[in-house]
């Protein structure tokens, strides 16, 4: 019989690992909405997008739904099968004039340095 792990256990909202965590989620939850956001601005169905990508639609519902992180090869013929750019920049390569905000809001992929 396994044992219960209590709310003890847990890691506290104010730990390291705990805000580590919760990057982590936004970051997955940012590639699902970015996902899910091209293949529909573009006016394709799961299915046809996979048809694009060369994979399956249950691919492309689990990148929505956050079951999988997209492969940069993955995230490049999603941008391809879109007829979108993808650009991947880390915080000292970015132009004044281009910041992470701005691409994100864009629509690129952005891939932030670790803080």
């Amino acid at each position: 019989m396994s044992t219960r792990t209590g709310w003890s256990a847990m890691p506290r909202p104010d730990t390291d690992v705990a805000r580590a965590a919760v990057e982590d989620e936004a970051r997955i939850t940012e590639l699902r909405e970015m996902v899910f956001t091209l293949r529909t601005e573009a006016g394709l169905t799961q299915a046809a997008l996979a048809e694009r990508m060369g994979t399956t639609q249950s691919a492309i519902a689990r990148m929505e739904g956050g079951g999988a992180r997209p492969s940069l090869d993955s995230l490049e013929r999603l941008a391809a099968a879109v007829g979108q750019q993808l650009v991947v920049g880390v915080g000292a390569s970015l132009s004044e004039n281009r910041s992470i905000a701005k691409l994100v809001r864009e629509g690129h992929a952005v891939v932030r340095a670790a803080s």
